[in-house]
């Protein structure tokens, strides 16, 4: 617990000319979390111009950042299984992009909603993969699976390229918007998507173009899963299931960086997620 008789010691450093020694008090000062807003309230007549503006910028992003993570625990109790996946992808984006990400996940998820319906398609998820991975050349990112961004669904929309869970969701989300039921498939190692198909259902490889299950490889598929994981096959994985994946990702995504950081943050969004829905 920070000591709160250092504030206005911490205060006078923010007259520094260092900018790292600068950038390093703020953080001491907004470390010492709920109620600094009222202590610095009342410093105000003794603070200096330059004091005035880096506290007030410093608070802004401080209570920006409280939105969003209270946001971000309400999620998981919304109805739809979609409209949650939806709106983690587009908190993930905010926390990964600085708040402010360059388009909304649902505007470029409207646009290719809107293109495939006008394609000629049939509207069924054959249709839609071949739109996605065909016409609209979505791929699996080989030279670089392990970039962060992959697992960010406007970097992967934008750049026609991600890891299998996130492509898996492009086809899940865009189909919701077109009026067909796709789901993920949340079998070790390769998430896959899964969706029913004149009567019978299929797996999808959306990291491979959208390639379809043959029964041989439905066998083989099932022969490699551990007896307690073949029912795996048969269920849609929740909302939760998959973003709590997708963090997992992110995780070891952002170690392989070095990026510490951003690797904490992504295991407190998890750690947040797990309690909220105990999973």
């Amino acid at each position: 617990m920070p000591d709160r008789s250092q504030l206005p010691f911490l205060v006078k450093l923010l007259d520094d000319d260092s900018p790292s020694v600068r950038q390093h008090v703020l953080e001491q000062i907004l470390a010492y979390g709920p109620g600094i807003e009222d202590e610095i309230g009342q410093m105000e007549a003794l603070l200096s111009n330059r004091q005035r503006a880096m506290l007030h910028s410093a608070l802004n992003v401080y209570r920006e950042a409280e939105t969003r993570y209270s946001e971000w625990r309400a999620w998981p109790f919304l109805e739809d299984e979609y409209e949650k996946l939806e709106r983690a992808f587009e908190l993930l984006a905010q926390f990964q992009y600085g708040w402010r990400p360059p388009v909304k996940v649902g505007e470029l998820l409207d646009e290719l909603a809107s293109g495939f319906l006008v394609s000629g398609r049939p509207n069924d998820p054959t249709g839609l993969s071949r739109f996605l991975f065909v016409t609209e050349k979505f791929r699996g990112e080989v030279e670089d699976y392990h970039n962060p961004l992959n697992s960010n669904l406007i970097h992967v929309i934008q750049e026609r390229r991600g890891i299998p869970i996130t492509l898996t969701c492009v086809f899940m989300l865009v189909g919701a918007r077109v009026g067909q039921l796709i789901q993920g498939c949340n079998v070790p190692g390769h998430f896959l998507a899964r969706a029913v198909c004149n009567g019978e259902e299929v797996l999808f490889d959306c990291f491979n173009r959208g390639r379809i299950f043959s029964r041989a490889d439905m066998v083989q598929l099932r022969s490699s899963l551990a007896p307690h994981m073949v029912h795996l096959l048969q269920e849609g994985a929740a909302a939760e299931t998959i973003v709590s994946r997708v963090l997992r990702n992110m995780v070891h995504a952002y170690e392989q960086q070095g990026d510490h950081e951003r690797s904490a943050q992504a295991r407190d969004l998890l750690r947040d997620l797990r309690e909220s829905v105990r999973l």
